[in-house]
């Protein structure tokens, strides 16, 4: 994954590179692209929480809802709630995509995020409290 290229205020919660290598995307991927499942991990030492999500929109738009959860300290949003913790911060924050999906369904792209859901354990053991 990497940086879009324009002056845009979602690259610094990218991460950068090949870190997560489940699936081999054939495109290179960026906060402009869309319908894809995502990961957000927190970055901070003895944390590396992860949450996992889907889109529709541009990637950088979601990314967007979920920094104003952490600024608004919107804690019924699970990274809300997470990134408001003592100790913690948006700077803590880093998003990869996981998969961008094949067909631009929700109900097919909700299928691909309970997969990651459940290949992550993010529902026991991460953020993903809902589902």
């Amino acid at each position: 994954m990497g940086n879009c290229g324009e002056a845009c205020t979602a690259c610094p919660y990218v991460l950068k590179g090949k870190a997560v290598k489940i699936n081999k995307i054939e495109r290179k991927v960026n906060c402009n692209t869309f319908n894809c499942i995502y990961m957000i991990q927190c970055s901070k030492d003895n944390c590396n929480k992860r949450y996992i999500g889907q889109t529709g929109r541009l990637l950088k738009f979601r990314i967007a809802d979920h920094r104003g959860y952490i600024q608004n300290q919107v804690t019924s949003k699970a990274t809300g709630a997470h990134w408001n913790q003592p100790g913690h911060s948006m700077a803590d924050m880093k998003f990869t995509v996981l998969e961008q999906v094949k067909y631009n369904d929700r109900n097919y792209r909700e299928e691909r995020e309970t997969y990651f859901i459940n290949k992550f354990d993010t529902f026991y053991s991460g953020l993903n409290k809902e589902k």
